[in-house]
């Protein structure tokens, strides 16, 4: 993965993890690590230092991991995009 997170990236994912409610931003469920559910930020062009806004999407590690291997940014949707998507003007 190209560049390296900002020195000031816990603060940008503290951020964005509130911004969510403390919830994955694809399935909806709650910052819950004890059963799996951790949410982390995502990088959606998986390039660590850029921390645009519209780049970076709070995810459970479960869909982080998903996510991570199946979307690339200018891709097409088959099936109707999820709100993240909308939302940052993905789709």
């Amino acid at each position: 993965m190209p560049g390296e997170y900002p020195s000031y990236w816990n603060f940008i994912a503290l951020k964005i993890k509130h911004d969510a409610d403390w919830r994955c931003e694809n399935c909806g469920h709650e910052h819950d690590p004890e059963n799996g559910y951790c949410l982390t930020v995502h990088h959606l062009d998986l390039n660590k230092s850029n921390c645009d806004r519209t780049n970076l999407v709070a995810l459970c590690q479960r869909c982080h991991l998903r996510i991570q291997a199946t979307y690339r940014p200018g891709q097409g949707w088959l099936f109707d995009p999820p709100q993240w998507a909308v939302s940052r003007g993905l789709a």
